[in-house]
C-alpha cells in the first residue's frame, strides 16, 4: 500500500507540474502561428502542394510560400518554391509535370508592372527555378489548367493606359465613379508557345474558371462590373468556346459562390445558385445546359462547404458542417440522396481529390491545434500529415465541447460551442464572455479557435468561459436556416444568444453578474444591438460593427444588394425598417462600457460605423473607447495590428470582468 500511495503521489506530481510547465497564451503567439491551407493533390494521388503563411484567413496570410509533401507521410514536408515576393494559389498541371502558382515575382527586374499584384508562374513538380509567364498591370486573379495541360486560363486586367498613368503622376485622377472600370478579362496561355490570347470579347469580370474535361469550354462566372455588390450578388454563369470566345449558352443569372465543377464524363455539371431570397445559396447538379438540375441540398441538414466529383461521375464528395462539425458526405446525382462519409474538424471548405478518387486531401484542424494537412484514404480515417505549430503543444489551451440548447420563445435547437479555461471545475462560476460570428451567413465550427478574428482560446487560457453560438442566419442547419433572420436582425437571432446564456447561467457555468459579449462585423452589429437592448453584460465589443443600417447602406462596398435582399427592399422603400434594426436608434439605452475597434481602409464596414457609435456613447458618458487600424480592411493583415488587438481584447474583458 505505501508503495502504491508513492507511485500515486508521484504520478499526479509529475502532471501538476506538466500543467504548470505549459504557459498561457498570449497576443504574440497568436499572431504568429503558421497556418497549412489550399491544399492541392497531386493527380496520381501520392503528393501534395500547399500554402503556409502567418495570421488567419480572415485578413489573409503573411509570408506565404508553397510547400511540398507525400501523401503517405514517408518523408516531412519541404519548401517547394519560395521568394521574398512571395507565393500563393497552387495548381497541379494534369499530367503531374507542372505546379503553377501566384506571385509577385516579376520577369523582368526593370517592368514598369506595380510591385502589389500578382503574376502567373510555372515550375516543373521536379523542381528548379520558376518562369514567370504573364505581365499584366492589373495582375491576375485566378487561373485553371487545362485538363489537356496544353493551356492555361486565367483571369487578369490590363491595368491603367499609358494616358491614364500620366494623369495620375499629374493628379488629374478625379475618380468618376461607377464608370472606367478595371475589368478582369478571360486569357488563355499556350504552353507551348507562351503565347496569349484573349477569349471572352464582351464586357465583363471574370470571378472564376472551371475547364470542361475535353479542354473545349470553360464555365465562366461572369458579372457586369468588377465591383463587390456585382460580384456577390449578380453573376451569372455561362458556358464559353475556348477556341473563339463565344458564349454558348447560360446555366443560370444568379451564381453562387460555390466553386463549379464538371462532372468527368462531360455530361453534367454542379454549381451554386441563390435562392429566391438571394440570402443563401442552393447546390445544384444538372446537365452541362443546366437543365433538369436537381437542388441536392434542399432537406440537408448542415451546409455545403465545397465539392467534387468522383471518377466515375456518379457521385460527389462534399466538405459541409452540421451544428459545429465538419464532414465529409457522399452525394448520389441520380436521386440527390446525401451519406455520411467521416466527421472531423475544419473552419472551411477546401479538399482536393486525387484522379482515381482514393484520396482526399483536406485542411483540417484540431480543438487544440490550428489548420493543417490531412490525410483521407478509402476506407480510413482522416490522418493528419503537417504539423506546422508545434509550440502550442506547450500552451494551455482551453476544452472545446460542442453543445446546444433551445431558443425560449419558439423552442429551436441552436448548436453552439462552450470553451472552458484549462483547470476548469465543475459547479465554479467563471466570467464569460459570448463572441458573435460575422456574415451574418457564416458559422463557428469545432477546431482550432485562436486568431485575431476568432478570441476563444487567448480568453479561455487567460482563465475566461466563452460560449459561440451559431443563431438563425448561421450556416450548419439549413439554407432555410440560413435565411431565417430575413426581416428580423436582434429579434430570434437576438433571443437565440441570450437562450444561450441563460443555459450556460442556469448549468452553473456562467457568473451572471461577470457576463462580456462581443464580436466582428455582424457579431459587431449584434454586439450592439445588444447593449441597446440589455445591461446584462458588464462588458462589450463591438468589431467592425454595422450600428446604422441606413449610413451602412449608403457606404458599403456591397450596397444595395446586401441589406436589400435582408429586409426585402432598399433603405430608401423601408426606411422606418432600417430605422428600427439599428442600433444607433436605441443608443440611450447603453449602459455597457464599450470597445469598439475598427479598420481605417474597411470597404466592407466603413469605419464611420464604428465612429458613430463611439461618439454615441461619449456623449450618453458610458465608458468607451475606440482604436482604429490604419492601412486595414474588413480583416486584419498586419502582424502588430493584430497583436494590438488581442491585447486590448484581453485588457477591456479584464478590466470589468475581472
Amino acid at each position: 500500500m505505501r508503495l502504491l500511495f508513492t507511485v500515486l503521489l508521484l504520478f499526479f506530481s509529475v502532471n501538476a507540474q506538466s500543467a504548470e510547465s505549459k504557459s498561457t497564451i498570449t497576443a504574440e503567439g497568436i499572431a504568429d502561428l503558421h497556418v497549412a491551407q489550399d491544399v492541392q493533390i497531386s493527380p496520381d494521388g501520392t503528393r501534395v502542394v500547399f500554402v503556409v503563411g502567418q495570421g488567419n484567413t480572415f485578413g489573409g496570410l503573411r509570408d506565404t510560400h508553397l510547400w511540398i509533401a507525400p501523401t503517405d507521410g514517408s518523408e516531412p514536408a519541404r519548401i517547394f518554391a519560395s521568394s521574398e515576393n512571395g507565393e500563393d494559389y497552387p495548381r497541379w498541371s494534369r499530367n503531374g509535370k507542372y505546379i503553377a502558382f501566384l506571385s509577385k515575382r516579376r520577369a523582368d527586374s526593370k517592368t514598369e508592372i506595380p510591385a502589389d499584384v500578382d503574376e502567373l508562374c510555372i515550375m516543373p513538380t521536379t523542381g528548379g527555378e520558376a518562369e514567370v509567364v504573364t505581365e499584366f498591370k492589373g495582375g491576375v486573379n485566378m487561373f485553371a489548367w487545362s485538363p489537356d495541360s496544353k493551356m492555361i486560363a486565367f483571369s487578369a486586367s490590363e491595368g491603367p493606359t499609358a494616358e491614364q498613368e500620366q494623369k495620375n503622376k499629374d493628379k488629374d485622377d478625379a475618380e468618376f465613379v461607377d464608370h472606367d472600370y478595371q475589368f478582369s478579362r478571360l486569357w488563355i496561355l499556350n504552353l507551348a508557345d507562351r503565347k496569349v490570347r484573349r477569349v471572352l470579347k464582351e464586357d465583363g469580370n471574370v470571378n472564376e474558371i472551371s475547364w470542361s474535361p475535353d479542354s473545349s469550354e470553360l464555365a465562366i462566372k461572369l458579372s457586369p462590373t468588377p465591383i463587390s455588390d456585382d460580384i456577390y450578388n449578380h453573376s451569372k454563369l455561362v458556358i464559353v468556346r475556348a477556341s473563339t470566345g463565344e458564349i454558348n449558352r447560360t446555366v443560370t443569372d444568379t451564381a453562387g459562390s460555390t466553386i463549379t465543377r464538371w462532372s468527368p464524363d462531360g455530361k453534367m455539371i454542379a454549381f451554386g445558385k441563390l435562392s429566391p431570397a438571394a440570402i443563401a445559396e442552393w447546390h445544384m447538379v444538372g446537365d452541362i445546359n443546366g437543365g433538369n438540375a436537381q437542388h441536392v441540398d434542399d432537406t440537408y441538414q448542415g451546409t455545403i462547404w465545397s465539392w467534387d466529383w468522383m471518377p466515375d461521375s456518379k457521385s460527389m464528395i462534399a466538405e459541409t458542417i452540421e451544428g459545429t462539425r465538419a464532414k465529409f458526405v457522399n452525394i448520389n446525382v441520380s436521386d440527390g440522396k446525401i451519406s455520411p462519409v467521416a466527421e472531423f474538424n475544419a473552419s472551411y471548405g477546401d479538399l482536393s481529390i486525387s484522379s482515381d478518387g482514393h484520396k482526399i486531401a483536406f485542411q483540417g484542424e484540431e480543438k487544440d491545434s490550428p489548420p493543417n494537412i490531412w490525410i483521407m484514404e478509402s476506407g480510413q480515417k482522416p490522418r493528419r500529415l503537417t504539423n506546422f505549430q508545434p509550440e502550442v503543444a506547450s500552451w494551455n489551451v482551453g476544452s472545446v465541447q460542442e453543445i446546444n440548447w433551445k431558443n425560449q420563445k419558439d423552442g429551436k435547437v441552436i448548436y453552439g460551442l462552450l470553451i472552458t479555461p484549462p483547470g476548469y471545475v465543475k459547479g465554479k462560476l467563471y466570467p464569460t464572455v459570448v463572441q458573435i460570428h460575422g456574415g451574418p451567413e457564416w458559422s463557428w465550427w469545432s477546431g482550432w479557435l485562436g486568431s485575431w478574428h476568432e478570441w476563444a482560446q487567448l480568453l479561455a487560457s487567460n482563465g475566461y468561459v466563452v460560449l459561440m453560438p451559431n443563431p438563425r442566419g448561421s450556416d450548419g442547419q439549413n439554407w432555410r436556416f440560413i435565411e431565417a433572420n430575413q426581416n428580423d436582425w436582434g429579434g430570434m437571432d437576438f433571443e437565440d444568444i441570450m437562450s444561450g446564456v441563460d443555459y450556460l447561467v442556469s448549468e452553473k457555468i456562467a457568473d451572471p453578474q461577470k457576463l462580456g459579449i462581443g464580436g466582428w462585423s455582424y457579431g459587431g452589429f449584434m454586439t450592439s444591438w445588444v447593449v441597446t437592448h440589455t445591461d446584462r453584460f458588464k462588458s462589450a465589443i463591438v468589431g467592425a460593427g454595422v450600428t446604422d443600417l441606413i449610413s451602412f447602406n449608403g457606404t458599403t462596398d456591397i450596397t444595395p444588394s446586401f441589406l436589400k435582399t435582408y429586409f426585402a427592399g432598399t433603405s430608401v422603400e423601408k426606411r422606418d425598417v432600417y430605422v428600427n434594426h439599428s442600433a444607433m436608434t436605441f443608443i440611450q439605452n447603453t449602459k455597457t462600457p464599450t470597445l469598439v475597434l475598427h479598420g481605417e481602409a474597411d470597404e466592407r464596414v466603413p469605419p464611420g460605423q464604428g465612429w458613430e457609435f463611439y461618439n454615441s456613447l461619449k456623449l450618453l458618458h458610458v465608458p468607451t473607447e475606440m482604436v482604429t487600424y490604419p492601412r486595414e480592411h474588413h480583416g486584419f493583415h498586419e502582424r502588430l495590428h493584430q497583436i494590438d488587438l488581442l491585447k486590448r481584447v484581453l485588457a477591456w474583458y479584464d478590466r470589468y470582468l475581472k
